[in-house]
């Protein structure tokens, strides 16, 4: 009877888990919590007074919650456990990657590590792998806009270059371009630092600069490959920029990426990277830049109060802005999503001028005489059809 007793307590006793049990069942709901608010990225960040948990949503960090002290270290290791990292190591940054399946769906994980005054910081990037190609106009390039990128894409040689800001957008239409590339009969090879979506039929190089290969010397070994299309994820130093003219000046169709306030910055910055202004010339086909302004919700959106105000000081006649309001449709934040705005300048009417090592205030002169829009222009006009509000464009740029 007593050892019936004492199988019964140990039967019936609360089960305690490991520290390591709930730092992962911990670490599996923020990553569930963080997907299902629609975040791109989640911040772990050591305080003094515990773990900070952040989501990154429609480009803006929100607060999610505290975790103690207690629970700090244990929840860093059970990330660098998810994603392939040495537990032992804490004084030099790490870079992971795995992957999360939920309903069906399937989400890359970039993890990377870096040590702070209390620890180290963890950050997870989401990249959602069952969204659908989106098309330019989807997008939200303009029908001319949109035009002129696919003649320029339907060219046997040439550059094109998309520029802005970190966290701009720019990958996405990249890739969008790629989709819109007819892929039978032609060699298409991107360089990405990370690859971030994963397409069929065309092939994919990781840039591991720890390793030695950078994108100048993948760049260098891929034109021995006879590619027709080549990706290069971002134009950073002077070697890769002049082997991209290279490129497009013998046959080769480039796309890449610079970061510049707008799109003609793009031509000065190529300029400092040592690229000659005959060759830019030569070889120039088009420039894009582009931001994501939040978007506002439909559900409770206002008119402005002071709209005809806002749209006289704006010489957008006939315009009704909108104001952010707040719903439990949106949480409370007054915007849900975001919606892309873009320049996009052709180079053809630019050339002389490029060869000419003309000035920046030359070229922008040169565009507003052709009625190019800038990005500005772009985003008052989202927020005349009610997309944005004034204040969100005049946030971004």
């Amino acid at each position: 009877m007593m050892d019936f007793l004492q199988n019964f307590r140990e039967r019936t006793k609360p089960v305690v888990l490991r520290p390591e049990a709930d730092a992962s069942r911990t670490f599996d709901d923020v990553l569930r919590a963080a997907v299902a608010e629609g975040a791109s990225d989640v911040h772990c960040e050591p305080k003094e007074t515990g773990l900070l948990l952040r989501f990154r949503i429609d480009g803006e960090m929100r607060e999610h919650r505290l975790l103690p002290v207690a629970e700090r270290d244990a929840l860093i290791a059970r990330g660098k456990i998810f994603g392939g990292m040495d537990i032992t190591e804490r004084r030099l940054p790490q870079d992971g990657r795995a992957t999360l399946h939920e309903n069906g769906r399937r989400w890359n994980l970039r993890l990377s590590t870096l040590p702070t005054v209390y620890g180290e910081c963890l950050v997870v990037r989401i990249l959602d792998q069952t969204m659908p190609a989106q098309s330019f106009e989807e997008l939200g390039l303009a029908s001319p806009q949109a035009a002129a990128l696919h003649r320029a894409l339907t060219g046997p040689a040439g550059l094109i270059f998309l520029t802005g800001p970190t966290g701009s957008g720019k990958t996405t239409t990249l890739h969008s371009a790629l989709h819109a590339l007819d892929h039978r009969g032609r060699a298409i090879h991107t360089l990405e630092d990370p690859v971030e979506y994963e397409f069929a039929g065309i092939r994919q190089t990781e840039i591991r600069e720890k390793i030695g290969l950078t994108f100048a010397s993948a760049l260098r070994a891929l034109l021995r490959q006879n590619p027709d299309i080549l990706l290069v994820g971002e134009t950073r130093d002077a070697e890769t920029a002049q082997l991209a003219v290279r490129a497009a000046l013998t046959g080769h169709l480039v796309l890449s990426t610079l970061h510049t306030n707008d799109a003609l910055a793009a031509i000065p910055r190529l300029r400092d990277l040592g690229v000659e202004s005959f060759l830019l010339a030569s070889a120039l086909r088009l420039v894009a830049a582009q931001r994501l302004v939040r978007r506002l919700c439909d559900t409770c959106k206002a008119p402005h109060p002071e709209n005809a105000r806002l749209a006289e000081q704006h010489a957008i006649p006939a315009a009704t802005f909108f104001r952010a309001t707040g719903c439990p449709v949106c949480r409370d934040r007054g915007y849900r999503g975001r919606i892309a705005i873009h320049e996009v300048v052709p180079a053809e009417k630019f050339l002389p001028l490029i060869a000419a090592d003309a000035p920046l205030a030359d070229l922008a002169a040169l565009r507003d005489r052709e009625r190019h829009p800038t990005l500005w222009h772009r985003g008052l006009l989202a927020a005349a059809r009610g997309h944005t509000t004034l204040e969100e464009v005049a946030r971004v740029l």
